[in-house]
């Protein structure tokens, strides 16, 4: 009897397993839906602060008039000097038409807000000083790279890519790389346990950066790896975004993946009130294992992106790839400046920057490369742009928003209408409702002008894809909106003359089968509520 009492009594392994997990904050988030909803609700609330602060500001405004009729025409007589002022100085300032127009309803209405709004959010105080320590990390960082005459050089040997090479190496020391290796996952189910493979081999360091962190069964057994690994040394850092990992940038969940060994870093957390870098979001996507393998592309961390479980879409349409090479230096090189941005012992770049990245029996021309809101360059939109002015057969699109300016649009049609055969997929279910009506008004004037547009039906299509002439393409994270065109960091890779390009290409042409082609009268089967959504709002395009 005692032998079979200490026997019941005694726990296999599988049951000792099942008795942690149950323990594991990880999971406790997982099947407690509550308690995931106040994790959010405690990080949205601060966002709400704002719009509170903006609504008194009004109300203020509203008291004034009702209590001091008497001096309206005072009033009045200020608020056309301020806006006039307002108008000419936004008239002889630098920057785009587009943001400059999003200013002028505010302020014609309310002038001292919509004035007072602009300093705030223009001058971005908060973000100033990250420019300035970027700009000391990047001086740092660039200068543990070699000399970029060997780089030039290079470019001599591609003469189609000499002009963009040089820029990227000018604006943001993204330099140009041979012999390296891409592999194109057409989805999140072939990404997944490449990179999940990727971490179980790895043998000195992790390092990863997301925008989108979720608190999940992918991530849990994410995490399970990252602790085993840094059981057997390893060096393991996690990047997150503060807005778009709400639940995973919890300080008390942070405290929980440090005391498995993982050094965990939130990228601009959220604060209450005015967070004037609140927009600067960090959506990049980058894994980066032993310097030999590093990933990128549109795939954030949930089970959402490998249709995993029960998801608000039928099926998430989404791409990455697989780098190997020397080309990873690029990657460590925005890594490591996003990282040091907050951090007070800053690495040891020369270390890691060289780092003896293995060369691979490869052809063509590999450049991955980053943007940022405060490097003063639109590097993401000259790349499109360059490829857009270049494309002579024709130019496959991939993007789950359109909301562009001025310039990348005139940029398509005159494509299109040199006979570049221009087609575009697109969502046709709203991910986000309101850039969902805004991107219908763009289609419309794309369509209008010759361009092929083809809505994805299976599901949602979340990948950021330019491929032309069978020759050249870039993917990453950078939307072809306002956010990640200008305000985000974003990263992506430029592909040339390699078989990846032909992988992302025949990817496009087997999507098609799952979109349905716009025609003429599709704009006008829209419900009239979302084309008027649409019409009213696309003057703040550039602020949503």
């Amino acid at each position: 009897m005692k032998s079979k009492k200490n026997k019941s009594q005694t726990l296999t392994r599988a049951q000792e397993r099942m008795l942690a997990r149950s323990k594991d904050l990880n999971y406790i988030i997982i099947q407690d839906k509550h308690g995931k909803a106040v994790f959010r609700k405690s990080i949205y609330s601060r966002i709400i602060l704002n719009f509170f602060l903006i609504a008194v500001q009004i109300a203020i405004f509203t008291v004034f008039l009702l209590e001091f009729q008497s001096k309206l025409e005072l009033y009045f007589g200020a608020s056309l000097i301020l806006s006039t002022s307002f108008i000419i100085y936004l008239s002889n300032c630098g920057g785009k038409n587009e943001y400059k127009i999003a200013w002028l309803l505010p302020t014609i209405i309310f002038p001292l807000f919509g004035v007072s709004a602009y300093i705030l959010y223009h001058t971005n105080l908060g973000g100033r000083k990250i420019r300035k320590k970027l700009a000391v990390l990047k001086e740092k960082t660039n200068s543990c790279l070699p000399s970029k005459e060997a780089s030039l050089e290079l470019l001599k040997k591609y003469p189609e890519m000499q002009g963009l090479g040089t820029y990227l190496i000018n604006s943001g020391s993204y330099y140009p790389h041979t012999n390296t290796n891409v592999t194109y996952f057409r989805s999140g189910e072939e990404f997944y346990p490449d990179m999940f493979q990727s971490v179980v081999a790895a043998k000195k360091f992790i390092f990863i950066e997301f925008f989108i962190i979720e608190v999940d069964e992918t991530w849990a057994l994410l995490v399970e790896l990252l602790e085993q690994k840094v059981k057997e040394g390893l060096e393991v850092r996690v990047m997150m975004d503060g807005l778009g990992s709400p639940v995973a940038s919890q300080k008390v969940y942070q405290k929980y993946l440090r005391s498995k060994g993982i050094k965990v870093h939130t990228f601009l957390p959220l604060v209450p009130f005015f967070s004037t870098q609140q927009n600067n979001r960090d959506h990049r996507k980058i894994v980066i294992i032993d310097g030999e393998v590093a990933y990128t592309g549109g795939v954030n961390l949930s089970n959402q992106y490998m249709n995993r479980g029960s998801n608000r879409f039928a099926y998430w349409k989404d791409n990455a790839v697989r780098v190997e090479g020397p080309a990873i230096q690029n990657f460590m090189l925005m890594f490591l400046q996003t990282w040091n941005v907050d951090q007070k012992e800053k690495d040891d770049f020369v270390r890691l920057i060289n780092f003896p990245y293995p060369e691979k029996d490869a052809g063509g021309l590999v450049i991955p490369y980053g943007d940022d809101a405060f490097n003063r360059e639109d590097i993401a939109e000259n790349i499109y742009l360059d490829i857009i002015a270049n494309a002579k057969k024709y130019l496959y699109i991939t993007s789950p928003y359109m909301v562009i300016d001025n310039q990348l649009q005139s940029a398509l049609i005159f494509a299109a209408k040199r006979g570049v055969d221009v087609r575009i997929i697109v969502p046709s279910q709203p991910d986000h409702f309101l850039t969902f009506c805004i991107g219908k008004t763009y289609l419309k004037t794309l369509q209008e002008n010759g361009i092929k547009i083809y809505t994805y039906q299976k599901g949602f299509i979340h990948s950021k894809t330019f491929i032309c002439d069978d020759i050249i393409s870039t993917v990453g994270s950078v939307n072809l909106d306002y956010r990640s065109l200008f305000y985000h960091f974003e990263c992506g890779i430029l592909m040339y003359d390699i078989s990846a390009v032909l992988d992302a290409h025949d990817d496009f042409v087997e999507t098609l089968k799952d979109c349905q082609m716009m025609d003429n009268d599709s704009y006008k089967k829209i419900p009239s509520y979302q084309r008027a959504i649409g019409r009213v709002f696309r003057v703040f395009a550039s602020l949503i």
